[in-house]
């Protein structure tokens, strides 16, 4: 089930409505970290994965497990933040992803192809260091127009 709401990181908020800008997002501040008018979009909420996103910049953050299961959504998120903001590389905080399968792994490359086309990247934050293996497993750690950031997780 994909949840399409606008929200700021406030429990209750319901479909569609705005939340209160004042009370910021909780993933970020300053431009393009989706505190401010607006709030982020919640751009899918399952029992696997959360996907949210700033309306203002190509800038994704997921919580939960990417897998077959959810690897269209993850598409669909990936395409709506390079559209969202043509001409910029599209950020993705997976601080709080603990687990990713090959499906979720190709989501990543073929946006990350589809990305270096245009001459833009896809720049993973805060991959855990077993996700990276995955990448450099496969392959793929090297894949035009991707950046693998491993860093402090929470």
């Amino acid at each position: 089930m994909t949840v399409w709401r606008i929200t700021d990181g406030e429990d209750g908020v319901e479909s569609g409505e705005r939340a209160s800008p004042a009370t910021g997002s909780g993933i970020g501040s300053g431009p393009g970290s989706g505190d401010g008018p607006g709030g982020d979009i919640v751009e899918l909420d399952t029992a696997l994965l959360h996907i949210t996103a700033s309306p203002a910049a190509a800038r994704l953050v997921m919580n939960g497990e990417i897998d077959v299961s959810n690897a269209g959504d993850v598409t669909r998120a990936l395409d709506a933040a390079r559209g969202r903001v043509p001409g910029c590389d599209v950020h993705v905080d997976l601080t709080a992803v603990d687990f990713v399968d090959v499906a979720g792994l190709r989501a990543f490359n073929l946006a990350a192809r589809d990305l270096h086309e245009d001459g833009r990247m896809l720049v993973l934050h805060a991959v855990s260091p077993h996700i990276d293996k995955l990448f450099a497993t496969i392959g793929w750690s090297s894949t035009p127009g991707l950046q693998i950031h491993c860093g402090p997780r929470a």
